[in-house]
């Protein structure tokens, strides 16, 4: 439904209207070949490229076109109701084209309802359109290819209730044996899954997910270098504040709507030039630096604690003593470190890291509903902690970025664009390094001859750490939208695309490493894709060197039997973040 209503407002942009009529609400839903409307209109015997053609002669030109139109027209919102009501009447959960083609047939005077009415599309065709189309499985057509429907009632009679049990094999079948990024090895091992379609299929559809994947190096270069391709996920989609308002979107989609179209992580220039370039004046080398003295500190008293429970003296080597390494020291270090140099008081820092949790769950491949409910209370709790904070902070500014962020000579931004990109700062700024300690600490203690250089020589710990993120990087997965029909190795991408390209597959790419599945804390030439690059490269990259570089570098300097404890390591759900919930750690 989403996409024909976007749909209908692009097509009335394209003509410079300041409405999407009714005839631009048809117009979307004919071509749109994979939707239930196309079928019910090519069942009843109206070709779409007709409807297509007869609207394209009679829609009127306005003199500027737009990227989308703003606002409905009376008639097609009226179009719109009469669908909800469709829905309604048969008994669906959601409304879709199909309700919009029943609508359609049902309102007088549009030239969308005269057009279908010549072309025979009356209300009972429609509606034995729809029902023959849930009579066969609910088809739809796929890359050009419309599915064989089967023409005998006998033999839908007999193949309906098959469909059904055939479901469950055939999700079954996409899943484990063509391999969907919805495998449960994509989460505990993907690297063998990586190489096999970096060899096979390096850019393929999902068999499950409407995605497309990106395996090989230079792929996933390109995707994220190539202005072609968008950032803002949501653009293909996303409502104009008027249409919203017009269609009642629910406040928690608006709210959402609202930070996606403000927050560097979704935005293309220019857009993303101004605000990018405005938190890069404060968060700069010099005052990343200046942490470093305070995060040993740190470093050094969590570890001393540890030291002190197993009976050691403070400072020692821990014989017998134990850390787990993620809750006590792998996720409190990066999360004080951000959000001290955000700005919030330290007492506060436990209820931060339950709101970055439940904010950063939802950025799954499918998360659940209750994942997605947790995390709009999240953002709506932490909003309103966070204009507090500003307003202390004006009055009672402190050296830190919010305070530098806020100073009258700073260049102005608007409530929802600070808070956006503070939000974003400080999910990013602990979540990936915490797995970036976690999946490097483990790798480590897999590979005892490079923990034992690391050891030896300390001065190579900036090339372990780039080393470290090369092999099992905190972030596997990154994502853009084709902004236009773009080919990659004999495939089509269309514009409005989801593409999600592999970093764990790229870093391991033996076209550009050699020794891909090797971890060597010397390789030199480490042209790694953790931290992305290009406009989007990340903006905390130094921060995250620097605090893996003093955790993992004191562990392995001062602790020489270093053990790992847990045997089988339990990884976090989803493909996205790559990281262990605990490791026990022998010091």
């Amino acid at each position: 439904m989403r996409r024909a209503v976007t749909g209908a407002l692009e097509e009335a942009g394209r003509r410079g209207a300041e409405e999407a009529t009714p005839e631009h609400l048809l117009l979307s839903i004919a071509r749109d070949s994979e939707s239930a409307a196309a079928f019910m209109l090519e069942h009843a015997g109206v070709a779409p490229a007709t409807i297509e053609k007869q609207l394209d002669a009679s829609s009127p030109r306005g003199e500027t076109p737009r990227q989308r139109a703003p606002r409905f027209s009376d008639a097609a919102l009226t179009i719109l109701e009469g669908s909800q009501a469709q829905a309604d009447a048969w008994k669906h959960r959601h409304v879709g084209t199909e309700h919009i083609a029943l609508a359609l047939t049902q309102t007088n005077g549009t030239d969308a309802a005269a057009l279908l009415a010549r072309e025979g599309f009356t209300h009972d065709r429609a509606e034995a359109a729809l029902r023959a189309w849930y009579d066969q499985g609910m088809p739809r057509r796929r890359h050009g290819v419309a599915r064989v429907a089967v023409r005998s009632p006998a033999m839908r009679a007999i193949l309906r209730p098959l469909r059904w049990l055939m479901h469950y094999p055939t999700l079954a079948w996409n899943v484990y044996i063509r391999k969907s990024v919805g495998h449960p090895k994509f989460v505990t091992d993907p690297y063998p899954l990586y190489r096999k379609l970096r060899e096979r299929d390096p850019v393929r559809r999902d068999p499950l997910a409407p995605v497309w994947i990106l395996t090989r190096y230079d792929d996933t270069f390109t995707m994220l270098r190539d202005p072609r391709f968008k950032k803002d996920p949501f653009a293909s989609i996303r409502l104009p504040p008027q249409a919203r308002e017009q269609l009642d979107v629910p406040m928690a989609d608006a709210f959402r709507a609202s930070l996606e179209t403000v927050s560097m992580l979704f935005l293309d220039p220019p857009e993303h030039t101004r605000i990018r370039s405005i938190f890069t004046k404060t968060f700069t080398p010099r005052r990343i630096e200046n942490l470093r003295p305070r995060m040993q500190r740190m470093c050094d008293e969590i570890l001393d604690r540890a030291v002190s429970r197993g009976g050691g003296g403070g400072g020692g080597h821990g014989r017998g003593a134990t850390l787990e390494l993620m809750s006590e020291l792998a996720a409190p270090l990066p999360v004080t470190v951000i959000a001290e140099l955000l700005g919030f008081p330290p007492s506060d820092y436990a209820k931060i890291k339950k709101w970055s949790d439940e904010m950063a769950e939802a950025l799954g491949l499918n998360p659940t509903l209750e994942q997605q409910a947790a995390a709009q209370r999240a953002r709506e709790e932490m909003r309103k902690y966070f204009d507090r904070i500003v307003e202390h902070l004006r009055t009672t500014p402190g050296d830190n970025l919010l305070s530098a962020l806020l100073a009258p000579e700073a260049e102005v931004m608007n409530p929802d664009e600070l808070f956006a990109n503070s939000v974003l700062l400080l999910a990013a700024g602990h979540e990936t390094t915490t797995n970036l300690i976690g999946n490097g600490m483990l790798a480590l203690l897999r590979h005892p001859a490079q923990l034992d250089d690391l050891r030896k020589h300390p001065e190579i710990i900036d090339t372990a750490v780039e080393e470290l993120l090369r092999f099992d990087p905190p972030v596997q997965w990154t994502s853009r939208v084709a902004g236009e029909t773009i080919e990659m190795r004999g495939q089509q991408l269309n514009r409005g695309d989801i593409c999600l390209a592999s970093v764990g597959s790229a870093n391991r790419d033996p076209a550009v490493f050699k020794d891909p599945d090797k971890l060597d804390l010397r390789r030199q030439e480490n042209k790694h894709l953790s931290f992305g690059t290009g406009i989007h490269f990340c903006l905390g990259a130094a921060l995250a060197r620097m605090e893996a570089e003093i955790v993992i570098g004191t562990l392995v300097h001062r602790f020489p039997n270093l053990k790992l404890l847990t045997k089988r390591p339990r990884w976090r759900k989803g493909i996205t973040f790559r990281g262990v919930h605990s490791l026990e750690l022998g010091l």
